[in-house]
C-alpha cells in the first residue's frame, strides 16, 4: 500500500513548538490524553492492552513526559509472555453503550491522516522491539469487523528525550487497493502500540516509550496561509509562528526547511522573514 509515514525531531522553546496539523478537525476524543475516565485510571475514551493504568501519566509524575498540557500515555518494556504485545487503543464502548469512541471514517471521502508526537528518554534504547500506529478500519455498528488495516512502523529505537513527529497518510486509492467487500469501513481504530518478538533470555527488551497529542484527519488538513503560519491559530501570524520557526529550524526539523532543499540556511530564513511581514492574505 502507497501509505507512508515522516518523522521529525521538534524541541520546545518558550513552550511553543512547531506544529504540523491544526486540531481543528481532529475527530480522536481525547487526542491529549488530558480527561481522566471517571473510573479505572485511564484517559477517556482510551483502552490499554496488557497496560498498567500507572502508565497513564501526569507532568507531576517521577521521571514522566508530557509534551503538552498535564498528560500522557507511554508503553513500558515488556516482563513476560503475557505483555509481549502492549498497546494503547479507541476501540472501547462509550459510557452509554451506544457506540465505540473510534473516530468516524467515510469510505473514500478523501485520505486519512494520522499524526502525532512520541519521546524515549534521554539515554534509553528500545531493543528488539517493533513500535508501531495500527489503524484499523471497521464496518458499522453491530458489525465491527475490521474491513482492513495498515499497521506502520516508527523509527522509536530513540528520540534522546525530545519529542519526534510522526504523520501517517491513508490514501482513497489504498483502500480501493484492498478490493471491494461490502459494507464498507465507518470508523477507525488508532493504536499505539508496542511488540517484542524475541527471546527474553538472549535480547531482553529495553526503553520506554510516551506518545501525546495524536491528530486524525479526513480530507484536507488544515494549514498556514503562507510559508511563516507554522502555528495555531492558522491564518494568523503571531509570536506562535516565530517560536515554531525558531525550534524547527535550529533543531534541523523539516517544518524549518521553507524551500525543502534539505539545508538550513539563510534562504529559509529569509522565506519566513517576507512571508511573515507580508502578513495573510
Amino acid at each position: 500500500m502507497a501509505h507512508r509515514i515522516r518523522t521529525a525531531t521538534l524541541a520546545v522553546v518558550a513552550g511553543l513548538t512547531a506544529t504540523a496539523f491544526a486540531s481543528e478537525g481532529n475527530l480522536i476524543f481525547n487526542p491529549g490524553f488530558e480527561e481522566a475516565a471517571p473510573v479505572g485510571g485511564l484517559p477517556l475514551g482510551w483502552g490499554n492492552f496488557n497496560i498498567a493504568s500507572s502508565n497513564y501519566v501526569s507532568a507531576g509524575d517521577p521521571g514522566a513526559f508530557v509534551r503538552s498540557g498535564e498528560r500522557a500515555i507511554r508503553i513500558p518494556p515488556a516482563t513476560g509472555d503475557a505483555t509481549r504485545f502492549q498497546g494503547w487503543t479507541t476501540n472501547i464502548f462509550r459510557p452509554d453503550g451506544s457506540d465505540l469512541f473510534d473516530p468516524d471514517y467515510e469510505y473514500l471521502g478523501g485520505d486519512v491522516t494520522v499524526s502525532g508526537y512520541y519521546l524515549v528518554p534521554e539515554g534509553e534504547t528500545l531493543a528488539n522491539d517493533l513500535v508501531a500506529l495500527k489503524l484499523e478500519f471497521r464496518r458499522e455498528p453491530p458489525n465491527f469487523s475490521i474491513y482492513t488495516s495498515v499497521e506502520v512502523a516508527v523509527d522509536a529505537s530513540e528520540t534522546n528525550g525530545e519529542w519526534r513527529y510522526f504523520e501517517i497518510v491513508f490514501t482513497d486509492e489504498d483502500m480501493l487497493a484492498v478490493g471491494d467487500f461490502p459494507p464498507y469501513a465507518t470508523s477507525v481504530s488508532i493504536l499505539p502500540l508496542r511488540f517484542f518478538g524475541g527471546d527474553f533470555m538472549t535480547e531482553a527488551p529495553t526503553g520506554t516509550i510516551y506518545w501525546d497529542d495524536l491528530c486524525y484527519v479526513q480530507g484536507d488538513v488544515p494549514g498556514g496561509c503562507n510559508a511563516a503560519d507554522l502555528a495555531e491559530p492558522f491564518g494568523v501570524l503571531d509570536l506562535g509562528d516565530i517560536g515554531a520557526f525558531v525550534t524547527a529550524f535550529t533543531s534541523q526539523d523539516p517544518l524549518g526547511d521553507l524551500n525543502e532543499d534539505g539545508i538550513y540556511d539563510l534562504a529559509d530564513i529569509t522565506i519566513f522573514v517576507n512571508d511573515f511581514t507580508g502578513g495573510c492574505p
